[in-house]
């Protein structure tokens, strides 16, 4: 078996920034070391942060006297109020979330109804919309765009995480929604570059190992791309997980992660590469 691994595998910019953001303040900021959820969407990362003394808290409520790190996905303005001015603030945000975020205040502010194409329960897309004073409509699919009234003005951005094709696609119909119309892309480009790279692999392998995390957005639109091209996939979140798999009849297997997946599982991954080559 041949085994192809994509060029941008691993961490993205956003996730690296944000955990070196947790690991300088485990070591330097005052105690506890609190997170309000989780970092990012990966469950071996979580670990590890809780291993070095970090603390996940689900609400605000729990917040004691010490340091907050915001996950990466950021949180809404008005969450933002309620932390006490006591506790240190270390603000993780993703820049190019906090572009979304910024994005959804400016088309509010300028009389736009606001409309989020994104997953409706993931923090991401709670906390944009909480930046256009919650009066945001989120989009999830082109029914529930065709169900949508018509506005005077209508301003467009998305999850960051979303599949480009599935968003070009509500496009076209949202833009019959408004009399003004006014697209703003805020689409990660290193997630576009990922699910273009895996098209290209798809090309030429039999079938494709995805890993990441079953929370991760951005992973499931990997294994949806995969699961359209009715070629074999086969998802993982770790060494371990691949030792499950029967991974049979593949001459060529790609291999892709999602942005949250740790760089150190890849390597892991990586020297086993001789057994996945050994695989009939």
């Amino acid at each position: 078996m041949k085994v192809v691994f994509a060029k941008n595998i691993g961490f993205c910019s956003g996730v690296k920034r944000a955990i070196d953001i947790a690991k300088i303040s485990l070591k330097k900021d005052r105690k506890p070391i609190q997170f309000l959820g989780n970092l990012v969407h990966n469950e071996k990362v979580i670990k590890s942060l809780r291993e070095e003394g970090g603390e996940i808290i689900s609400d605000l409520g729990q917040v004691k006297s010490g340091t907050l790190i915001i996950k990466a996905h950021g949180i809404s303005p008005a969450l933002e109020t309620k932390i006490a001015k006591s506790v240190l603030i270390r603000d993780a945000t993703c820049p190019l979330v906090k572009k979304a975020q910024l994005a959804a205040q400016g088309l509010f502010e300028n009389g736009y109804q606001v409309i989020i194409i994104g997953d409706r329960k993931h923090p991401e897309t709670e906390g944009i919309k909480g930046y256009a004073k919650n009066q945001a409509l989120i989009i999830e699919n082109e029914s529930q765009a065709k169900s949508l009234a018509k506005f005077k003005k209508i301003g467009v951005i998305s999850q960051t995480t979303q599949n480009l094709d599935k968003v070009n696609q509500i496009l076209k119909i949202l833009k019959q929604k408004g009399n003004k119309f006014k697209w703003v892309n805020t689409i990660c480009p290193e997630v576009l570059i990922r699910q273009k790279e895996l098209s290209e692999i798809l090309k030429k392998a039999d079938g494709i190992l995805v890993i990441g995390s079953p929370t991760s957005a951005n992973t499931t639109r990997l294994i949806g791309i995969v699961k359209k091209s009715k070629k074999p996939v086969w998802w993982i979140n770790a060494l371990e997980d691949l030792k499950k798999q029967k991974l049979t009849n593949i001459s060529i297997l790609g291999v892709v992660s999602g942005t949250s997946t740790p760089d150190w599982e890849i390597k892991k991954i990586k020297k086993i590469k001789k057994y996945l080559k050994n695989l009939k």
